[in-house]
């Protein structure tokens, strides 16, 4: 302790040491600021590493992408390939007739990026046409299964594969008059009527039959008296059936 006097009076302060000098000179310090230095040094290394993946990762994202959603296309006719999107840029290659190309951007002005196998570049759209994907073939076939309650008890259907398509049954067409005019009715091949009654008995003076099918007039009910089968159109029946068919069949 120095004594002070000020004023005749002794003031006393104890003596200021060097504390902080001698706490950073310390050995538990020295390595406690080392370790800290070095933990600043190295954070930000490995942020910036960091950085640099994300950076590779997101472009190898794009280039990947890029490609994925490119759309197969053909030349209609030859064009060509320039550095730019117009007539513009510097012609570095032809596209020929039928020529394939991947189309990975198009511009507002019409113009196209594509990827082919000769060097990328720019073509006017309007030589381009989407390529037709192929075919797609379904290796799975369909399973058909059916029950019918008859008569006779119940049946069961069971088929393998896409159905056929239903047959086109023809037809048979009746006119009351001549050359196919007048009125009319059809009916399908198959179909048959013993006994024609109200207005088209007796009334039956021409016949369209369509490929495939034939009919048979009768002059009688019940498929009676004077018939003819045709198996083409008729358009004036014979002086025996013209306006004097009773009953028909069809097949």
């Amino acid at each position: 302790m120095k004594a002070l006097f000020i004023g005749g009076v002794a003031w006393t302060k104890p003596v200021q040491r060097p504390f902080r000098q001698n706490l950073l000179k310390s050995p538990h310090m020295q390595r406690s600021l080392t370790c800290a230095a070095n933990h600043k040094r190295v954070k930000p290394m490995k942020r910036a590493k960091f950085a640099l993946v994300i950076s590779a990762a997101f472009i190898g994202l794009l280039s990947t992408a890029g490609s994925a959603f490119a759309l197969a296309a053909v030349a209609k006719s030859a064009v060509n390939v320039r550095t730019g999107p117009s007539v513009n840029y510097t012609r570095i290659d032809t596209l020929y007739a039928g020529e394939p190309v991947n189309v990975t951007e198009c511009k507002s002005n019409g113009w196209c990026y594509v990827q082919q196998d000769g060097p990328d570049g720019w073509v006017s759209g309007n030589y381009l046409v989407r390529a037709n994907p192929a075919p797609t073939h379904n290796p799975d076939p369909d399973v058909n299964f059916s029950i019918y309650f008859g008569t006779g008890g119940p049946s069961f259907g069971f088929s393998i594969g896409n159905p056929p398509p239903s047959p086109v049954v023809p037809k048979v067409c009746f006119f009351n008059g001549n050359n196919y005019s007048g009125a009319s009715f059809c009916v399908a091949a198959g179909s048959q009527n013993s006994r024609l009654t109200g207005f088209w008995n007796n009334k039956i003076s021409s016949v369209q039959v369509q490929p495939g099918a034939r009919v048979q007039l009768c002059r009688n009910a019940n498929y009676r008296g004077f018939c003819q089968t045709y198996s083409s159109s008729v358009p004036s029946l014979n002086p025996f059936l013209n306006n004097d068919v009773s009953s028909f069949k069809t097949y």
